[in-house]
């Protein structure tokens, strides 16, 4: 997880001139920054970069997952990372991510 240090230089723009929170969101996420990302936003509790790794590689979620090869929106790569676009990275866990199924299990706290 990362501390509240490393996200200041997100809340220090010249947009947002009181530093009191963040005007935008970024263009894409890694799994890690992802996750971070999921959690500030308050859409899930509690996640990891792993958790969103098992949710985009499980069978439960395979037809719906938005990145990937013959997918809607393809990975990008910077630095050895996979990236995803924010939005439908975002969309995905607000609109599909625990609505799958009523009996399955919650994977909120990976």
């Amino acid at each position: 997880m990362r501390s509240n240090a490393q996200f200041a230089w997100a809340l220090m723009c010249p947009r947002n001139p009181d530093n009191t929170g963040e005007t935008r969101l970024p263009p894409a996420v890694t799994f890690g920054t992802g996750a971070d990302l999921l959690v500030k936003l308050g859409i899930v509790d509690s996640i990891t970069r792993e958790g969103v790794r098992h949710i985009a590689t499980s069978e439960r979620y395979e037809k719906h997952w938005p990145f990937g090869p013959d997918k809607a929106h393809p990975y990008g790569e910077a630095a050895g990372a996979l990236l995803m676009a924010t939005e439908p990275f975002l969309d995905f866990f607000r609109n599909v991510y625990r609505q799958t199924g009523e009996d399955e299990p919650q994977l909120n706290q990976l």
